[in-house]
């Protein structure tokens, strides 16, 4: 099977992932001596003392880039007795292709006819013709670059894969709608990446309702148009899963604990729609939460309010969860945090003296919400201080292996870092292509947004349910994440 890859214009940094998928075809027409290496032959070139990158690009006639792709250790730097190797092999046998397609309004295009191959499209705005890319641009290339590298850590494996790309940017709703119907590549393919567009979106996902398309939505989080669209997919979690399930493992975890609502009586309490619900199923399961209003900045004082003679347990639960937010009440729950505990350690030095094992001790946990996963720094220590426990969508664990194998492989291909983002926009496309791929493949080239039941990826974890007949699917699956003392991280997913 080959691997060929023809994305005019992109961008240069896609172009060395291009060039790299590809087996180096240029090697095809270097004069330069040959060796094997395990069996693969290749084009070699011995650096003498004192080349540069740079002069032997202009010595072979190939491009810094193309020299990098072939030997990632290039990038770092190179030195004299170094083998530069390219490969001779021009198709190299690997399963995920990636189609040519140039970016033109769909109206005027003209579409050679494509290998039956199942596939999958993605439309996003690259902003091919911009000279200066917007932010949006960006966005798309970084999910795009994530989508390679998956389709490349795939390519070992049996069952081809096509992946189809089309540039829409500046193309209305109705324009990238026509193109799902006119395009005969984006019409085979069994999936639809969209952009985060409501419009474009919406359109694209009635039209291929209609052509039996499905349409995979990563990234328009809020979106709820799954509920009455058929065949899309709506990747993240809808509000609704996530509160449920959120106060399902707080119900469960803090389980005999008294939810303390930490409300601002100044600043923003934007997660009211989630206090109430919490309220309500505690309500509704015999307890009664606790509510402390603060000025301005929370003090250890507000807490005076809540009993501490006893063993009681509570868990406080802040109606707001901006960094601004936190920061005005983190301080004074972390202090009140630390004088409970030693209370604790006082009373089982008492008992200890009296022959007793055990003490009643009152302890505080602390439970919030998905904008804290993007915390750094001070705030991200802060939560490891505070032992918090969060619900949230995403989770990127940037110093775990995974993250850290994806991020190598991204600097390796593209000589650049992922964009920093939370959630990191290289990993929604490449945990969406790798389950999109594997689920393709395990199907025999027919997708089915069901089976296998659930995939976990290094940032996402899918899990879909229908939403009903004549609906689409949503993500049933969410991260609770637990932030420890020591920098430790524990992590589920519901």
């Amino acid at each position: 099977m080959l691997s060929r890859v023809y994305l005019k214009g992109i961008y240069k940094a896609a172009a060395v992932m291009l060039m790299a998928l590809t087996g180096a075809a240029f090697a095809s027409a270097l004069d330069l001596p040959t060796k094997k290496v395990k069996g693969v032959e290749y084009y070699y070139y011995k650096v003498k003392k004192g080349e540069s990158l740079y002069g032997i690009s202009k010595n072979l006639g190939m491009t810094v880039d193309e020299i990098v792709a072939a030997n990632p250790f290039a990038a770092n730097d190179i030195r004299k007795g170094d083998i530069l190797l390219f490969p001779k092999v021009e198709e190299p046998a690997e399963e995920v292709v990636v189609e040519e397609v140039e970016a033109v309004p769909a109206d005027t295009a003209e579409v050679e006819e494509m290998p039956k191959n199942p596939a999958i499209a993605v439309l996003l705005p690259f902003g091919l013709d911009n000279a200066e890319p917007s932010r949006a641009n960006k966005v798309a290339l970084e999910v795009y670059k994530g989508m390679l590298v998956a389709a490349d850590s795939l390519a070992d494996r049996s069952g081809r894969v096509d992946i189809i790309a089309r540039d829409i940017d500046g193309l209305s709703a109705g324009r990238v709608a026509d193109m799902v119907e006119a395009d005969s590549a984006v019409a085979r393919a069994a999936v639809i990446f969209t952009p985060g567009d409501e419009a474009v979106l919406a359109a694209v996902a009635r039209k291929a309702a209609e052509g039996g398309n499905y349409v995979f939505n990563a990234l328009c989080i809020p979106d709820t148009l799954y509920a009455s669209v058929p065949m899309l997919l709506q990747a993240n979690a809808p509000q609704h899963v996530m509160y449920e399930k959120a106060v399902d493992a707080l119900l469960t975890d803090f389980a005999g604990f008294t939810p303390v609502i930490l409300r601002s009586r100044t600043g923003r309490n934007e997660k009211e729609s989630f206090v109430n619900y919490l309220v309500e199923r505690c309500r509704a399961a015999g307890v009664e939460p606790r509510f402390i209003e603060y000025e301005n900045n929370l003090v250890t004082a507000d807490f005076d309010v809540l009993p501490v003679d006893g063993a009681q347990k509570y868990v406080v639960v802040p109606s707001s969860g901006s960094k601004a937010e936190f920061n005005k009440f983190a301080y004074a729950l972390h202090s009140y945090r630390e004088r409970l505990k030693g209370r604790a350690a006082e009373a089982l030095d008492t008992a200890a003296e009296n022959g007793e094992t055990t003490a009643d001790c009152a302890v505080m946990e602390v439970f919030g919400y998905p904008d804290w996963t993007a915390f750094r720094g001070d705030a991200l220590d802060m939560l490891h201080r505070l032992n918090a426990t969060v619900y949230s969508r995403f989770f990127d664990d940037f110093t775990g292996f995974s993250s850290r194998g994806v991020a190598s492989s991204f600097r390796r291909w593209f000589g650049a870092e992922p964009m920093e983002s939370v959630p990191s926009y290289a990993l929604v496309g490449y945990d969406a292509a790798t389950w999109l791929i594997k689920n393709l493949r395990v199907n025999e080239g027919v997708f089915n947004p069901t089976y296998p039941s659930t995939s976990e990826g290094v940032q996402s974890s899918f899990d879909f349910r229908s939403a009903g007949e004549d609906a689409g699917y949503y993500n049933t699956d969410v991260y609770i994440i637990s932030f420890r003392e020591g920098g430790r991280t524990a992590v589920r997913v519901l």
